[in-house]
């Protein structure tokens, strides 16, 4: 498990602290979290005070999925084959072979997307992911 979070460099916050959903909002939460010293801030001065905000994005940690190597390496070659080429055709070739590495992890939306991916083409023995790691879900909010 990844105790630290991984906030990424792009991400927006807001310094809002007024705001009633402030304390369980990721964007104002994570603030502290960034290394950064350069960072991107929505202007205080347009935002809704109300708790009724278009940005929030609940601060609630995820399991992400890292890496497929065990799991590919279990198919059979006929479902081997046509998997790869399914996966590259959901994420894009590059994508797909750094899933598979576990250079990106997978949300859970897209984890539940390589099962569906997988069980459809007739592989249904169990299976995990190569490993998980805990981590807020930063992608739901860009």
């Amino acid at each position: 498990m990844n105790d630290k979070p991984t906030v990424p460099s792009y991400y927006d916050f807001c310094i809002l602290g007024e705001c009633p959903k402030a304390s369980t909002c990721l964007r104002h939460t994570a603030l502290p979290m960034t290394e950064e010293l350069k960072v991107r801030i929505f202007n205080p001065h347009m935002l809704n005070k109300t708790g009724k905000c278009p940005h929030y994005v609940k601060a609630e940690k995820v399991f992400h999925a890292k890496g497929l190597k065990g799991m590919m390496e279990k198919l059979p070659y006929g479902i081997h084959k046509r998997a790869v080429s399914a996966l590259m055709s959901h994420f894009s070739e590059r994508t797909y072979y750094r899933v598979r590495k576990g250079e990106r992890l997978l949300s859970p939306d897209e984890q539940k997307a390589v099962r569906r991916i997988i069980t459809r083409l007739g592989y249904t023995d169990p299976w995990e992911f190569d490993a998980y790691v805990e981590d807020y879900l930063w992608e739901q909010s860009i």
